[in-house]
């Protein structure tokens, strides 16, 4: 009962249900903004019905543009880099989270403030790049390497530049610090386990404290999938990438609605996709946090 609970919730609630209505709302803002006249509005309604119902040509204004050909290129680009973001953002917390952590504990017990003083400057250079413009960081990516940039080059600017990693990372650090000095964190380190500066692997003193974060960090991944989705987009309009960010751009500046309508409705998709991704992971380790956090 509980999994059909998820189901329902995260799959067609905040999955189809998502993807149609937010497609309706933003295509409508756009032809009111742009001043539509009222057949448009039925025009464009049946292009995202034949779309739905998986037409080889939905598209009744522009015929050519076929549902698979967008979806396509959604599933090459879009999804993989999105995806991509996401585990960098991860290890990047991961890292700066063991880091801190255990520096926290080397200072407080030991005497050792190096780490300490290291992760400080680690984190100083963070904050510079997390204030640089994500479209200007990838400016400058974009004319070292042009459209030939590698995509995990492109997803590790995507979380360094404009202060995703940044903030990623201090949520995490800043959770798993505030356990090094409770009295379970204390108890933990007379057990004789390695501290493990570097990743927070199980057994070992940084893995125990994020093992108590983790319910709270999955949730906190989810909330960023949409700031991973623009960000994304962003990066393919500058690289050219032939995604669903330079679809997008392609339908606003032709103001060709049907194509709009498939870009909008596809990049809310991989969007619905990605959060589901990160939500079963909390729903399957742990179900009880996942009830709390919807």
């Amino acid at each position: 009962m509980r999994f059909l609970r998820f189901l329902g919730r995260e799959f067609l609630l905040h999955g189809v249900v998502f993807a149609v209505v937010g497609t309706i709302a933003l295509v409508s803002l756009y032809l009111l903004a742009i001043g539509a006249p009222p057949e448009s509005f039925a025009e464009t309604g049946r292009s995202f019905l034949l779309l739905l119902s998986g037409s080889a040509d939905f598209s009744t204004a522009h015929p050519g543009f076929s549902a698979g050909r967008i979806i396509a290129s959604g599933a090459a680009v879009t999804l993989p880099l999105a995806l991509a973001s996401l585990v960098i953002l991860t290890l990047v917390s991961l890292v700066g989270g063991a880091w801190t952590t255990t520096s926290r504990y080397l200072s407080r017990a030991h005497g050792q403030h190096g780490s300490e003083v290291i992760g400080r400057l680690a984190g100083l250079a963070t904050s510079v790049m997390a204030a640089v413009p994500l479209f200007v960081g990838f400016w400058v990516l974009a004319n070292g390497f042009g459209s030939q940039a590698p995509f995990p080059l492109i997803a590790l600017a995507t979380v360094a530049i404009g202060g995703l990693g940044w903030d990623a990372a201090r949520f995490l650090m800043a959770d798993m610090a505030r356990q090094v000095e409770t009295t379970h964190a204390d108890v933990f380190t007379t057990l004789g386990q390695p501290l493990c500066r570097l990743f927070p692997l199980p057994g070992t003193f940084s893995g125990y404290l994020f093992s108590s974060s983790l319910p709270r960090f999955i949730p906190y991944l989810a909330g960023k999938v949409p700031a991973i989705i623009g960000a994304v987009t962003i990066a393919e309009i500058v690289f050219s990438f032939p995604g669903l960010g330079s679809t997008l751009l392609d339908a606003l500046l032709a103001t060709n609605t049907d194509l709009l309508v498939a870009s909008v409705f596809i990049l809310l998709c991989v969007n619905a996709i990605v959060a589901f991704v990160v939500k079963s992971f909390l729903f399957l380790l742990y179900p009880r946090w996942y009830e709390k956090a919807v």
